[in-house]
């Protein structure tokens, strides 16, 4: 399966810390706790683009997010693809970054946090999006 359904895209609205896979430079995977955003762009997560899953990235696009809920049924989510650094960026940055804060930490906390992105450039955090290959999804 490589759809997002209506049960999968609400799941993936929830604020659930999740789990990107990359590939480090020997070919082992790496793990890192990261939020993402589903809107209408598309699955977007971010990072500083000195930060090793950004490296690895560059090196090797293929990733994998897991989104787990860590309450009972244990509902999960797992998206397999490629990472993609967002063209317009420069645009979409602080809106998203703005509205993932806010999910994770509430509205003033999070506006407060995403303050600290506004005059970021590209050269020092990435936007992009998961472009899905496969979803595997349980109980959602």
């Amino acid at each position: 399966m490589n759809e997002i359904t209506e049960n999968i895209a609400e799941f993936l609205k929830q604020p659930l810390v999740s789990t990107l896979a990359t590939l480090d430079a020997g070919g082992s995977p790496r793990t890192r706790a990261i939020w993402h955003d589903w809107s209408e762009h598309g699955l977007l997560l971010f990072t500083s683009t000195k930060s090793l899953k950004w490296k690895n990235i560059e090196k090797d696009n293929r990733v994998s997010l897991c989104i787990d809920d860590p309450n009972p049924p244990y509902k999960s989510v797992i998206i397999d693809g490629r990472a993609v650094r967002k063209n317009d960026q420069d645009e979409l940055m602080y809106p998203v970054v703005l509205r993932m804060a806010q999910k994770y930490y509430g509205e003033i906390e999070g506006s407060e946090f995403a303050d600290g992105y506004k005059n970021m450039t590209a050269d020092q955090v990435a936007l992009f999006e998961i472009v899905i290959e496969r979803v595997t999804a349980r109980e959602v």
